[in-house]
């Protein structure tokens, strides 16, 4: 996984930023993909995450964003967040509803459908 992806507000916190690497060569949205998560806290790494899915990817960031502001992270907001961040590093997003879907998913479900597509 490469470290040229940039560093990211995120999802509206003050001193939290974001940065998310996609397993190599990716260039098209997949709810498979691989995908690692680094937050900042100003300057300082806080977190690393590496995940196997987008279920995993979201799970990981609600948890992390209600630890540390203690609200709720609504769906919708990480999914128009997460397709802003692929548009950045130019993968083709997926359609919002479709994001929420898979966000919304356990492992099992996306890979029944991951092979039904």
């Amino acid at each position: 996984m490469s470290d040229d992806n940039p560093i990211k507000k995120f999802l509206g916190t003050g001193n939290y930023l974001a940065r998310l690497t996609f397993a190599p060569n990716r260039k098209n949205y997949s709810s498979a993909m691989k995908v690692r998560i680094e937050i900042f806290e100003g300057r300082n790494e806080d977190i690393e995450f590496d995940c196997e899915s987008i279920a995993e990817v979201a799970s990981k960031i609600h948890d992390f964003y209600q630890e540390k502001t203690g609200m709720e992270l609504e769906v919708r907001r990480l999914a128009r967040w997460f397709i802003e961040y692929l548009e950045d590093v130019g993968i083709i997003p997926p359609e919002m509803n479709s994001l929420i879907r898979d966000m919304e998913s356990t492992p099992q479900e996306l890979e029944a459908r991951e092979g039904t597509e």
